[in-house]
């Protein structure tokens, strides 16, 4: 797609005249971005600059939330696939104009940016050797009985084995984990094939070894998993009460434990989720969201939003009808921040997407403009109060 014809459809999703069709040309080109914010900043720089952009998203963003809201949802789109792109560009094109400036002196946010550059992650070997990926320079970093581990670049980390792997019985079976403290996020490629992206406050515990039945995993928080295609060794991953079975696809689970949800959507293939404590078992396919609910015995069935779920791998916040408290959980986990409530809350919901690059400052700031909410950043913690505490 040509540059011209780009703008002009960003403009008819700007003043939501799309067609269906404009939509679904919109749809292809925002599939094929596949090197992320990058890719979407040369694309500014050749679509005419980014100055000229910034001004048209910024007051149409503006425009937005400063409409009247005459219903308690504050919302700034149904963030489809296509609707979600003029605020994607908005989040990213704000993202580079105020990079460089200071924040207003707002709630007391001026004086506390705090960054999300910290990738403190670990690695523990079976053997109880712990190593700290985000002080090891890249290269190989384990090679022992044809397991080589190397470091491929700051955020990422690749398994090979030089030999078949014989199978073991079970109390021979061997165990990696991987840790990812809050503000971190990773990447692993493990020797079959499969990749899993791993967010902030996650853990990962994975075989070394093979029993010759089944690749079992264990995960704490959220991953994305691209499993490889293996009719011989299903593919299966724990996540408190329940149990993925998967031979080959695409998913995405999140399962934190001060989450009362563990949540699997599906993009690519077929798996069977099932919930230890009941029994059940239902198979998905692609475009449905299992919800395990702590105070339910059932797995839920439902439509999933794909952009919003695996936002985070692609380097986005987004979030569409949600609460502050669930907003605030992935701030927190991403920010390294805690957070502290302050009188009632007002119960208001919110959608928007931003860059996990913008500062946390910048985003408190947009979601006060979106309600009635104030937010003060004292140390390490974000203190959340309704404007009538002020």
């Amino acid at each position: 797609m040509d540059n011209e014809r780009l703008q002009y459809l960003l403009v008819r999703v700007r003043s939501s005249s799309c067609s269906e069709e404009e939509m679904a040309e919109l749809n292809e080109w925002y599939e094929q971005l596949d090197d992320g914010p990058e890719q979407l900043k040369d694309w500014i720089e050749e679509a005419g600059g980014k100055e000229k952009l910034v001004d048209q998203l910024y007051a149409n963003f503006s425009k937005k939330i400063a409409k009247p809201r005459n219903r308690s949802v504050a919302s700034i789109t149904r963030l489809s696939v296509a609707a979600t792109i003029a605020f994607l560009l908005g989040a990213a094109l704000l993202y580079y104009k105020f990079q460089n400036e200071s924040i207003p002196d707002r709630s007391g946010m001026a004086q506390s940016k705090i960054q999300s550059d910290t990738n403190i992650s670990k690695l523990t070997l079976a053997d109880g050797t712990k190593i700290n990926l985000d002080d090891a320079a890249i290269g190989e970093l384990y090679h022992k009985d044809g397991l080589s581990i190397s470091k491929t670049d700051s955020n990422s980390l690749t398994y090979r084995s030089t030999v078949a792997l014989k199978p073991v019985t079970d109390p021979k079976m061997q165990f990696n984990t991987l840790d990812i403290p809050r503000g971190g996020q990773y990447k692993i490629s493990l020797p079959d094939g499969t990749k899993i992206w791993m967010n902030s406050a996650s853990t990962l515990r994975f075989p070394v070894t093979s029993n010759g039945r089944d690749r079992l995993v264990s995960l704490t928080g959220e991953g994305y998993f691209e499993v490889a295609h293996n009719k011989e060794l299903p593919f299966k991953v724990i996540t408190g009460d329940q149990q993925i079975k998967v031979l080959g696809t695409h998913f995405n689970v999140k399962g934190y434990p001060d989450e009362k949800l563990i949540s699997t959507t599906l993009l690519e293939g077929s798996v069977r989720v099932s919930r230890y404590s009941s029994g059940e078992s239902k198979l998905m396919i692609p475009g449905q969201q299992a919800n395990l609910f702590q105070n339910s015995s059932h797995i839920a069935l439902t439509k999933a939003n794909i952009n919003q779920v695996v936002a985070w791998k692609n380097g986005y916040f987004t979030f569409d009808n949600e609460s502050i408290e669930n907003i605030m959980n992935t701030i927190s986990r991403w920010y390294n921040v805690d957070v502290v409530y302050v009188g009632k809350q007002s119960g208001e919901r919110f959608g928007g997407s931003f860059s996990r690059k913008s500062d946390l400052a910048e985003i408190l700031h947009n979601l006060e403009e979106l309600g009635n909410l104030r937010f003060r950043i004292k140390e390490q913690k974000v203190i959340v109060s309704g404007t009538s505490e002020q």
